[in-house]
């Protein structure tokens, strides 16, 4: 009798640490839209005014043109 209450808790106990590995499904992430500490584009900062994105380069913005600095 006690062995087949081990053998029951132990399956039981397998089955919920397979469901727990595979994790789930419902949620899966878009890679789209996570971001990350390093922007892959190469932007630095955008512009303070207008808002356009720039490099570190830059001495005025592309899309204003106001001058940094």
């Amino acid at each position: 009798m006690f062995e087949a209450l081990v053998v029951a808790t132990a399956t039981t106990g397998l089955f919920a640490l397979a469901k727990g590995v595979r994790g789930n499904e419902r949620f899966k992430r878009d890679p789209r839209l996570l971001a990350s500490a390093r922007d892959e584009r190469g932007d630095d900062l955008p512009c303070p005014w207008c808002y356009a994105p720039t490099v570190e380069v830059d001495t005025r913005c592309t899309g204003c043109g106001r001058n940094f600095g």
